[in-house]
């Protein structure tokens, strides 16, 4: 995540690389960075079996808005045009170099990359790509987080393509952090069907496995590419990964213990992560993530139409006790979208834990208990609203239970919803809800609220602006700082754009998380950091039974 130009902002972004390394946590077993030193050569086959909470979405880099399905994309199924290393730094990955000017971007892809069904990716694939995302009908994140800076893409020759930007800006190669899709299988599907089209189920990559089989709410299961480029890796070391849909984080807990899981990978519970800390023979690893929690308001309907409202609702909440109380130290409060470890971030003071002023806030909204029954109410209607949570996730169901009772004290009435996860986001999607608990993973290392924010993306049916949120005043404040190269003028821009942020309150922000994972004995050679979990798991292999 950054703002300044790249040369520049890289440097300041050492200091998360530093906080994701090291030996990333305190548990048994062999500790992170050593995992395999003194377990011999690499082995090849065998299969690696990853727990993981919930579904995948679609395999779909322009649809997917699901973290663990956006990861597979990136480092196992699809070969994105760049990718990151340790340190943050943007490499080569499907674009072998490129030009980078003010104006645009010219990508030179690699000549020997080639789709699972033997075709080869060129840049008919990339153009092909930009257009569907950048298609309104397909809602696409990756045309809003992505390419919201890139005006037009236009191929020079098969392995030849140019990105021209709307301006010059500081993020230029940010922009590219996502895979294309193959053309040949599907042109002609338009981007309003791209969502439930068949390939989302059963696609063909490019990357260093291959899909095999996917049982919904049970398992994936990818093959190694034994035709992956050599000087992107090659074969991967495994056979075959196989990703265990396993709902409950204490049964990922007995996974790993008898071996039936090598990794406990998205998501480890904060308490789950104490036991893996506890069981000799397991390693826990745990790094600040690209992830905040937070409650959204659906601002389009008229109980949170009010700035004032959803202010009050914050100052009723006690964030550092949900942290303290519910994370076992595992978060970091959180007060905007920027992080603390961004070159670009501010320290702010957060709206104060005070339920007298949140009382105050609601009367000046017209929110008063005129009868005395422990709930506010306004022309005749009480102060009740639904708080609609994923089923599968047992952090977030202590959570609305803790804030359901903070609530009360302000004289706020919620009810409860829990739900399963792709329900949930459908109706989140559609605005078809009170509140929500949700999640929210930066794309990139970059500064760009777009998604979450704009009053474009508030018109967008289906799009990543969920609540509904638009104030011009944002939008003009925050195009200023993605367009700005000069760090410090970009910093003060970001800040009075957080400052904005914090007053209107469109979702309360709650913490950001830090990544949890799990490790069994048999995997081995395993990375993980802020860029991902599975980062490099075309390098692990296993012990051999």
């Amino acid at each position: 995540m950054k703002a300044r130009h790249l040369r520049r902002v890289l440097p300041g972004l050492l200091v998360l690389a530093a906080a994701c390394g090291g030996d990333g946590g305190d548990g048994g077993g062999d500790k992170a960075g050593e995992k395999g030193k003194d377990a011999g050569p690499p082995q090849q086959g065998g299969t690696a079996a990853l727990a993981v909470s919930t579904d995948f979405q679609a395999f779909n880099p322009v649809t997917n808005t699901h973290l663990t399905t956006d990861d597979v994309i990136k480092h196992m199924l699809f070969t994105p045009i760049i990718q990151y290393d340790a340190k943050l730094q943007p490499q080569p990955w499907l674009a072998e170099r490129w030009e980078l000017t003010e104006n645009n971007v010219t990508f030179h892809l690699r000549r020997d990359v080639r789709w699972h069904d033997g075709k080869p990716v060129t840049a008919e694939d990339v153009k092909f790509t930009y257009d569907l995302a950048k298609d309104s009908a397909a809602a696409s994140l990756l045309g809003s987080a992505f390419l919201n800076m890139v005006k037009s893409a236009t191929v020079v020759d098969p392995h030849t393509i140019r990105f021209d930007f709307v301006a010059p800006h500081a993020q230029a190669l940010d922009a590219f952090w996502w895979a294309p899709m193959p053309r040949h299988l599907l042109q002609g599907v338009s981007a309003g069907e791209l969502s439930t089209h068949p390939f989302n189920r059963n696609p063909v990559g490019s990357g260093p496995f291959k899909f095999g089989e996917w049982k919904s709410n049970q398992s994936l299961t990818l093959v190694a590419n034994t035709e992956f480029p050599e000087p992107l890796g090659g074969r991967p070391n495994v056979d075959r990964v196989v990703f265990r849909i396993t709902p409950e984080a204490t049964t990922m807990v007995t996974e790993l213990v008898n071996g039936t899981a090598d990794m406990a990978a998205y998501t480890l519970q904060p308490d789950q992560a104490k036991q893996v800390q506890q069981q000799r023979g397991l390693d826990l690893r745990h790094y600040p993530s690209r992830e905040f929690t937070f409650f959204a308001w659906n601002n389009t309907r008229p109980l949170f139409a009010d700035a004032r409202v959803r202010r009050a609702l914050t100052m009723a909440i006690d964030r550092q006790r949900i942290i303290d109380g519910l994370l076992g130290g595992f978060g970091q409060p959180a007060t905007g979208m920027i992080p603390s470890w961004s070159p670009m971030y501010t320290q702010q003071q957060p709206l104060p834990y005070d339920v007298n002023q949140a009382k105050a806030l609601l009367a000046q909204a017209g929110w008063r208990d005129t009868n005395n029954d422990g709930v506010a109410d306004k022309n005749g209607q009480p102060l009740r609203f639904t708080l609609t949570i994923n089923s599968a996730n047992r952090t977030h169901a202590d959570i609305a239970q803790v804030v359901q009772q903070q609530l009360k004290a302000a004289g706020v009435a919620i009810d409860i919803r829990p739900q399963e996860f792709q329900s949930m986001l459908q109706q989140y999607k559609a605005r078809g809800y009170d509140a929500v608990l949700a999640n929210w993973s930066l794309d990139t290392f970059k500064v760009d609220p777009t998604p979450l924010f704009s009053c474009a993306q508030a018109r967008v049916k289906g799009s990543a602006n969920r609540t509904g949120y638009c104030n011009p005043q944002a939008d003009q404040l925050a195009e200023q700082g993605m367009r700005s190269t000069d760090a410090g003028q970009a910093k003060q821009v970001w800040a009075q754009w957080a400052q904005l942020i914090q007053q209107d309150q469109p979702i309360t922000f709650l913490y950001w998380s830090e990544d949890i994972a799990g490790l069994g004995p048999r995997v081995q050679n395993v990375e993980a950091d802020a860029r991902s979990k599975i980062v490099n798991i075309r390098d692990w292999w296993v012990r051999q039974r």
